[in-house]
């Protein structure tokens, strides 16, 4: 709860860890407290696992706080919750995005964002500030952050969906513009995240062979996984998928080393925003099944970059899937299209930095990242299913 200028979110302790409580006027709140200075933040009182939580801190690096306290909450659906606070064409607003269930360990997020930045990258939206528990037993656990609102932005499951699903219907839509926008945003983020800032002065690096093997060995497991998880009809066809997977993924056993560097780390349609001003690339919490520690770690670019044009492909399914009268031949000749003019346009913005992308890693990461859509239509959301089961036999040829 958030009164008078305090700030004291509400945590609670359930059967699968911490959750913080919102209540209407606390987004509000907190962003008038952040832009008045930290005096608000006072300590905490909540038990979180039988140990008393520390004291609240507050980073603030915007201006005023929005004129207008109102707010909007954001309804599409995501693991964090999101509130615009001011008026949404008032040209001051920002977003507030709260960690539901917060974790006594390091989010990714702001040390990539304030980095990014630090060295000038604006196809995000601006980090303004964040408020997190200093917890006693010493881990800072981000409770939320503060960024600025872009005006009119629909994420990629949106407004790249509609365009797709339009085309295949027939229509004149420019499906191929998208990608050609993505690939250049994405190499701009990659050499900004591989340029030294305060935050990350060494960015770059290799990984040797015995770190490939260990990428390796967790793609083997995600498969296993996804054999194990998933029946009927798509499972038969997944079994029979499963020698050509291996073989694809047996490329990492052969990887004696291999540039790494900071990466988004979760990134495909629905982490960039087509809005007013252009492309962002937002959400940099990194690949929520990884433990937080491997999360910060470098990777390959390659893991976005695959990550990215898994995406494209599933852009076309469920296109299809929501217009059943259109020409699946043409999405499918869109999909091969828009992975080449996506890696055209990323090779080409990279330039002399392309070195960074190792393009042996692309074919395994993108199976693995297939697999990965098997476990959690499996776990979470089984209409999901059809996806990776259109998309891995096209990925396999």
């Amino acid at each position: 709860m958030i009164e008078h200028g305090v700030i004291e979110p509400a945590v609670h302790e359930g059967p699968d860890g911490w959750w913080v409580e919102v209540v209407d006027g606390d987004s509000a709140a907190l962003v008038s407290g952040l832009a008045a200075g930290t005096s608000g933040l006072v300590t905490g009182t909540t038990v979180g696992h039988g140990v008393r939580v520390g004291r609240l801190r507050g980073v603030w690096r915007g201006g005023p706080a929005p004129a207008a306290p109102t707010e909007t909450p954001i309804t599409v659906d995501q693991t964090q919750y999101s509130v615009i606070v001011g008026g949404v064409g008032s040209g001051d607003a920002v977003v507030v995005k709260w960690t539901v269930h917060p974790t006594a360990s390091a989010s990714p997020a702001p040390r990539r964002t304030v980095h990014l930045a630090e060295v000038g990258f604006t196809e995000q939206p601006a980090p303004l500030g964040e408020v997190y528990l200093d917890a006693d037993f010493g881990t800072p656990v981000l409770l939320a952050a503060v960024t600025s609102h872009l005006p009119g932005a629909r994420d990629g499951w949106d407004f790249y969906v509609e365009d797709v699903r339009s085309y295949a219907r027939g229509d004149a839509v420019d499906v191929l513009a998208a990608a050609r926008h993505l690939g250049g945003l994405v190499a701009r983020m990659h050499n900004a995240l591989a340029t030294p800032s305060s935050l990350e002065r060494h960015p770059g690096g290799t990984a040797d062979a015995a770190r490939v093997r260990t990428w390796h060995q967790r793609a083997l497991d995600t498969l296993e996984e996804a054999l194990a998880l998933t029946g009927g009809p798509e499972g038969e066809r997944l079994r029979a998928l499963a020698p050509k997977a291996r073989a694809s993924l047996a490329v990492l056993s052969e990887v004696d080393s291999t540039p790494v560097q900071p990466v988004h780390g979760d990134l495909h349609v629905g982490q960039v925003l087509r809005w007013e001003g252009g492309y962002a690339v937002n959400d940099f919490d990194g690949n929520p099944v990884l433990p937080p520690a491997e999360r910060l770690a470098p990777q390959p670019t390659a893991r976005d970059v695959a990550g990215m044009l898994a995406s494209l492909d599933h852009v076309g399914r469920v296109a299809l899937r929501h217009a059943p009268d259109a020409d699946a031949s043409r999405v499918e000749a869109w999909i091969a299209t828009a992975h080449e003019t996506f890696l055209a346009s990323y090779l080409e913005t990279l330039g002399a930095d392309a070195d960074r992308f190792d393009e042996r890693l692309l074919a395994p990461f993108a199976v693995e990242q297939e697999c990965r859509e098997y476990v959690y239509a499996a776990r979470h959301l089984p209409r999901w299913l059809y996806v990776p089961d259109a998309a891995l036999p096209a990925l396999l040829g």
